[in-house]
């Protein structure tokens, strides 16, 4: 990751728990000893961190240990999902402070969008005063114009640009925008199972289908004319059905949570219990045939997706999140069973599992990530 000397500093002394001294934070951080020096002094005047005194334990001056102060500042992360949005509140350790969620909303009209963003985050926001706001959306983000470029997913018309600027005047501090599978890999990266992995990929299954990356140590943060990860829009042959982007044969036209219900309704007409994602998963795991076949076959393109990004980044670890991501999920565990099937052997060591942050993990990547643009 590409940080500020700031971020580099407080990381360092993050990590050292109360016992970094200037001489580690030098070494850890690879600062020259001036630039660090600077830096700390910043931090000092600042509040962000405090120095307390420490016995020597030999003749000579003693050292003076540095310390973040965890309650000096509150970030904020948000991630506006198609279905749910989730706000998040952490302290400068990114411990939790609070958390809350809602359903989202839908409009046609932006400016009623980013006014019913506003009102839900309100009230939380003037109760801990975030200095920064880290926005993780289930659509396409312009982060360098500060643009989410397509509304579609909140029932907009596909294309309407939503700019982070106004949603940033209503909140009063700054917000920095991100997809929400960016905000996932960032926070695996930094909190999760496989933390400070330099090579991971992370993969939503839920209402849409969606990947993150990390590689060599750097987050992948998606453009609309460089995307990356969005592998539920990989063209899958033999699909030939209309997808929200406007292409037929998405993946995510199948095996999205939305389509998967309504294909079911297609498909069985007169068996209504089949007409939900989630019921689907439940009657294939007990049998029901017409259930698993719906559920293999969206097992298989979600394989192939996810075999796609394997190949294209070698990550050391693979990590499944969103609703159909589930232990004893039927689709999940096809999806396993149809991947292993495709990679080659080479790419047999790459650990695979399910996040340990929960639901709110984009949240917190997104705050992580505002901390890193505005600390």
């Amino acid at each position: 990751m590409h940080y500020t000397n700031n971020v580099k500093v407080l990381d360092a002394i993050r990590e050292m728990r109360g016992e970094a001294s200037r001489k580690e934070i030098a070494a850890r951080t690879g600062l020259a000893w001036g630039t660090m020096y600077k830096t700390v002094e910043n931090l000092l005047a600042r509040g962000l961190v405090f120095a307390r005194q420490s016995k020597s334990v030999a003749p000579g001056r003693p050292t003076v240990p540095l310390c973040i102060n965890a309650d000096s500042i509150v970030y904020g992360g948000i991630d506006v999902g198609s279905e749910t949005t989730r706000i998040l509140f952490c302290d400068l350790n990114f411990r939790e402070i609070h958390r809350e969620k809602c359903p989202t909303e839908r409009f046609r009209d932006p400016a009623r969008f980013v006014e019913w963003l506003d009102g839900v985050c309100r009230r939380s926001l003037e109760e801990f005063r975030p200095v920064a706001v880290g926005l993780s959306v289930s659509g396409v983000i312009d982060s360098e114009r500060g643009i989410i470029v397509s509304g579609g997913n909140f029932g907009m018309k596909r294309g309407t640009d939503l700019p982070v600027a106004e949603i940033a005047a209503r909140f009063g501090v700054p917000v920095f925008a991100v997809t929400t599978q960016v905000g996932v890999a960032a926070a695996e990266y930094h909190f999760g199972r496989n933390r400070g992995c330099g090579n991971l990929v992370t993969v939503g299954l839920g209402v849409g289908i969606g990947s993150g990356a990390v590689v060599n140590h750097h987050l992948l943060i998606s453009h609309p004319q460089r995307p990356v990860g969005y592998i539920g829009h990989i063209l899958i042959p033999g699909n030939n059905r209309l997808c929200s982007c406007g292409f037929r044969g998405c993946l995510e036209a199948f095996s999205g949570g939305h389509y998967l219900a309504a294909i079911a309704a297609e498909r069985f007409p007169g068996r209504p219990e089949l007409h939900d994602a989630a019921a689907l998963d439940r009657f294939a795991a007990a049998g029901d045939a017409d259930a698993a076949g719906m559920m293999i076959q969206a097992a298989q393109y979600n394989a192939a997706g996810i075999a796609a990004m394997i190949q294209l980044y070698s990550p050391e670890a693979l990590i499944f999140t969103g609703g159909q991501s589930r232990p004893d999920g039927f689709l999940y565990n096809e999806t396993l069973r149809q991947l292993q099937s495709l990679l080659p052997p080479e790419r047999s060591n790459c650990s695979i599992g399910i996040t340990s942050l929960g639901e709110f993990g984009s949240a917190l990547g997104a705050a992580r990530l505002a901390y890193e643009q505005f600390v």
